[in-house]
């Protein structure tokens, strides 16, 4: 017999279908249908789910094509089109993006995220996935460009879950047979081990008390072997909730040099304190709805100058639930779409949690503030330049004069006008540095100031020399 969610899904599905199919359109997607149909977002919603979860059974063993197309109010996932993303501009355009941030502090750098993201239909039928949050594998997502993941960890009946379930004090309801910690981990090592280099930002959601600490990490030493950036030692005895604070001024490059690959945050908590950072009000602000978002609402300068900001969505048939008024347009309201991922880079959002995550959406392109589309050109020249739509294009280094883009102190100024070998010296004579604008809040400040300038920017495109040795070891 199906779980009570799932029988109830499925029968919304059918209600949905009755009322709403036949005004769909093939060029529309469902839910923009449905929200004209529908009084309510949550028909609409349970038929999502529906009909993704179908499609997650389809693809685990048919024919991908069949399987979208036979579920249409689905999001189309199809592992073709994944395949085509990891040979796609955008997927370089978003990796060079995030390394350029690298060695900015946490405090400013930017993280593509996706929230819930172990809750995916596609890891198989069970009481949580049945409303998911999303529709790819922790593999799929990293593989997509997502860099902060989450987990929520629960301790039921001596087992620690990864389940998206109530609290302890409601009996962990939504747990059933989801895999546990040692599992999820698991795969997520196995990526980190083919794409050495590479952090994660890792949230532990905190459902395992006093009983589960040990345990939890024993599990993160044993899958996570070497890999994690802890805090630097123990804090001293006390309160349940003393532990170390994510450091702000931390950068991903300081990771990285230190050996590591994954930072932990969780709820400031003694008992995984040597493992796990404190995610407290002291580091960062997060919102859970989108809806009238501006660069000063609900944050201000403030919050963006000193602490992490998280805008996360919840897509679930249950939250959903919790307005049972709300109709389908102020549901897509609170999304994040990408229209509100591009203004959110340029003010400085620092960490996105994306709810039915698929790298075709429209969500990672509008995140990429850097290069424009199909650029670099190599051809062109070995030089880089920000147009004065804030995109990059690669450009000769000389035959031409330009005003170099030069980093101070408290922003931005541009040099005199030279060729692109002279900009260092320029930006010095300035007052500033040679220096490429790292994030995309950089970039647009960097705009402001330059008005209708093309600058010369701090990235080249030539590729390094093989050393020495390493050409006579070949000869």
């Amino acid at each position: 017999m199906l779980p009570r969610r799932i029988a109830l899904l499925a029968s919304i599905a059918l209600i949905a279908g009755a009322g709403i199919s036949g005004a769909a359109k093939a060029d529309e997607p469902f839910d923009a249908t449905c929200a004209g149909a529908a009084p309510s977002a949550v028909i609409c919603v349970g038929a999502e789910k529906a009909s993704e979860g179908a499609a997650a059974a389809c693809r685990r063993g048919g024919p991908e094509d069949a399987c979208a197309t036979a579920t249409p109010a689905g999001r189309d996932v199809r592992p073709s089109k994944l395949a085509a993303y990891q040979k796609s501009w955008l997927h370089r355009a978003a990796a060079y993006q995030f390394r350029l941030g690298d060695p900015v502090a946490f405090r400013d750098a930017q993280w593509l995220g996706s929230h819930n993201s172990f809750n995916a239909n596609a890891n198989g039928p069970t009481l949580s996935h049945a409303d998911s949050n999303q529709q790819l594998t922790l593999t799929q997502q990293l593989d997509g460009d997502i860099r902060s993941l989450e987990l929520d960890v629960h301790l039921v009946a001596g087992v620690l879950r990864v389940c998206h379930a109530r609290p302890a004090a409601e009996g962990h309801a939504g747990c059933s047979t989801e895999d546990d910690l040692a599992t999820v981990l698991k795969e997520i090592e196995a990526w980190l081990e083919d794409n050495p280099g590479q952090v994660i930002l890792l949230y532990l959601e905190d459902h395992v008390g006093d009983a589960g600490y040990a345990a939890a990490k024993k599990a993160l030493d044993e899958q996570l072997p070497g890999r994690v950036y802890t805090p630097a030692s123990e804090p001293a005895p006390g309160p349940a909730t003393d532990c170390a604070e994510l450091p702000l001024e931390l950068s991903r490059a300081a990771v990285a040099r230190a050996g590591k690959q994954v930072v932990l945050v969780g709820k400031c908590r003694a008992g995984w304190s040597s493992h796990v950072f404190g995610w407290t009000d002291n580091n960062e602000v997060e919102a859970g709805n989108s809806t009238d978002y501006t660069c000063d609402k609900p944050f201000g300068a403030e919050d963006y100058a000193t602490k992490m900001v998280r805008f996360f969505e919840d897509g679930t048939w249950l939250a959903t639930g919790l307005a049972p008024r709300e109709n389908m347009a102020a549901n897509r309201a609170r999304r994040l779409t990408p229209d509100k991922v591009a203004v959110m880079v340029r003010c400085g959002v620092n960490l996105f949690g994306f709810d039915h995550f698929d790298p075709n959406d429209g969500r990672v392109a509008a995140s990429i503030w850097s290069w424009a589309p199909d650029e670099p050109k190599r051809a062109a020249g070995d030089c880089t330049v920000q147009r004065d739509d804030t995109r990059w294009y690669a450009a000769a280094c000389t035959g031409t004069v330009r005003p170099a883009a030069c980093r101070t102190a408290t922003g931005w100024t541009l040099s005199r006008a030279v060729a692109a070998p002279a900009a260092p010296g320029a930006c010095k004579a300035a007052g500033g540095r040679y220096e490429p604008p790292r994030t995309g809040e950089q970039n647009a400040a960097l705009r402001a100031v330059a008005g209708g300038a093309e600058p010369w920017l701090a990235t080249s495109l030539k590729r390094p020399r093989k050393s020495r040795e390493r050409r006579s070891h070949h000869h």
